[in-house]
């Protein structure tokens, strides 16, 4: 026999102490203790299944200590951790989450309570989810960053309550935000119809139900901003995309477009908490002086343009339901459709009725301010009040995404529509005191001056599209290239950095109407 043998056996033979119930004893333990008065039981005596079931009928024993094989230990800790493995796996399958609910299920919520709990169960769960296990501690954490930022500490109780409540509201806001990250979104066009189909499917029940005033619960409602929420994450370049790509000259626009909406006040949204993060945490950390510092005062801004995941969902509904009035006054409305000069005043009233609905169903009144006052610019040209000031911190980005979504998709209200790049500087040119400055910056620097939808022509003369911006330098786009300028298309689209690439720039934004008849269905390019 070879040393590695025996050492082998040597191993396998080694015994370890254990104290365990006399229901566990095992065939080849050794008793590490006299057993009562019994002879046959003595310390260092081998079990043997009657010896074991002796032990068994002895009420005055419960425990027994043993001398068992090390390697016996092993085996029965590695079988009890697969077995934890299996519960917390088949803990999981249990659990609700939004990824789970079915279109029928989230359309039956709205009227029925029992399914309404289920899918508030599921929105806890998803929403934990994103936060992750160390979502208490990067909380803390990040409230303690933020306190460090403060230039003067306030004096009084009630200032420090008040200045707490807000530390704590953008810390939540900053945590949610960089939690999103870690979502992987969808890229599969197919996952993308199929959501596309859900988000339609569904919003569309809502706002009819809205308008036969026939909804009980929200929930619902909620689920569908969630799970667009969790379907993307933080890819910029899915989301636009994404709401470019459900939209349909031969389905109503109201919906379209308030999915549209939707989708570019959370991008939006996000992009703001992400600009708050640098002006408090991120400036603190790397230039510690005197001079990072912020005050009080410009703590409470901040406050007003940071949104945690329960006001993203905020936004999102308002953002669905901001157009109902219109659906409650004109019904379906295609994007060829032409209103009636008679029509102009219910035209003005739609969000004062489209406030009133969410009211009805007892939405935050956030919403219900926002829904208002989507069309309320900051210039005090807008309607119903002409206001110029907010009072829903969501209203100033709706107003903009409203806008935006207005100018680029073929619609009622326009006679033609742009390109995005030529919509953001169309706005820029000649509506730029309409909208919160910070607002715009948030969508340019998310989107770039050439947003990802935009189709566009290269110096080397080929013709792509704008998928996203180069995670090396955001004022960069990746370029999907899929032909030559004379149409000729290639076998295989081609992906182009110009951030690795000094060679090759923007030249010209192009029309995608009038590409599409070069080009056949441009949607077919959106995603792989």
């Amino acid at each position: 026999m070879s040393l590695n043998e025996n050492l082998t056996n040597d191993i396998d033979e080694i015994r370890v102490p254990v104290s365990i119930s006399k229901f566990l004893l095992k065939e080849d333990d050794i008793l590490d203790e006299d057993l009562l008065y019994y002879d046959n039981l003595k310390k260092g005596t081998m079990l043997t299944k009657a010896l074991i079931s002796a032990i068994q009928q002895m009420d005055m024993v419960e425990t027994v200590k043993v001398l068992r094989l090390k390697k016996i230990i092993d085996e029965e800790n590695e079988e009890n951790e697969k077995r934890k493995i299996e519960v917390i796996q088949k803990e999981e399958e249990k659990t609700e989450n939004i990824e789970k609910m079915s279109d029928t299920e989230i359309k039956l919520g709205f009227t029925d309570e029992k399914t309404d709990k289920k899918i508030a169960e599921a929105i806890r769960n998803t929403i934990n989810k994103i936060r992750g296990k160390d979502y208490q501690t990067n909380l803390e954490n990040t409230a303690k960053e933020i306190e460090k930022s403060i230039q003067e500490q306030p004096t009084s109780q009630t200032q420090k309550i008040e200045i707490q409540k807000i530390i704590n509201e953008i810390s939540q806001s900053l945590v949610d935000t960089l939690s999103l990250q870690k979502i992987l979104p969808i890229k599969n066009k197919t996952d993308v119809l199929s959501l596309s189909f859900s988000n339609k499917s569904t919003s569309n029940y809502f706002l009819d139900l809205v308008v036969s005033n026939q909804t009980l619960f929200v929930n619902s409602a909620k689920s569908i901003v969630l799970k667009f929420i969790n379907s993307f994450g933080d890819d910029n370049g899915g989301i636009i995309l994404s709401s470019l790509f459900q939209f349909s000259e031969n389905e109503d626009y109201i919906l379209s477009h308030s999915i549209f909406v939707m989708s570019m006040s959370i991008l939006i949204a996000k992009e703001l908490t992400k600009l708050a993060y640098e002006k408090t945490i991120q400036r603190n950390v790397t230039q510690q002086n005197s001079q990072s510092k912020v005050d009080t005062k410009f703590l409470k801004v901040i406050s007003l343009k940071t949104f945690d995941l329960e006001e993203l969902i905020n936004i999102g509904i308002a953002s669905i339901m901001h157009d109902v009035g219109l659906r409650k006054n004109f019904g379906t409305i295609l994007p060829s459709f032409k209103f009636p000069k008679t029509s102009y005043s219910k035209i003005e009233l739609h969000p004062s009725e489209s406030s009133f609905f969410a009211q009805r169903i007892n939405l935050d009144v956030k919403v219900q301010r926002a829904i208002y006052e989507h069309h309320e610019y900051m210039d005090g040209s807008g309607y119903p009040k002409g206001i110029n000031k907010y009072l829903s911190k969501y209203s100033p980005i709706i107003a903009f995404a409203e806008r935006f979504s207005e100018l680029v998709l073929e619609n009622p209200f326009i006679s033609k529509p742009l390109p995005p790049a030529l919509a953001i500087n169309y706005i820029l040119k000649n509506e730029i005191q309409k909208y919160d400055k910070d607002v715009l910056f948030a969508f340019i620097r998310s989107t770039s001056t050439y947003p990802i939808g935009s189709w566009v022509k290269l110096s080397n003369n080929m013709i792509g599209l704008v998928t996203n911006l180069s995670p090396k330098d955001k004022t960069k786009q990746i370029v999907k290239v899929i032909s030559d300028d004379q149409f000729r298309k290639l076998p295989t689209p081609k992906i182009i950095d110009l951030s690795e690439t000094n060679d090759v720039k923007i030249t010209e934004i192009l029309n995608p109407i009038d590409l599409s008849k070069k080009l056949g269905d441009l949607k077919t390019y959106y995603f792989d």
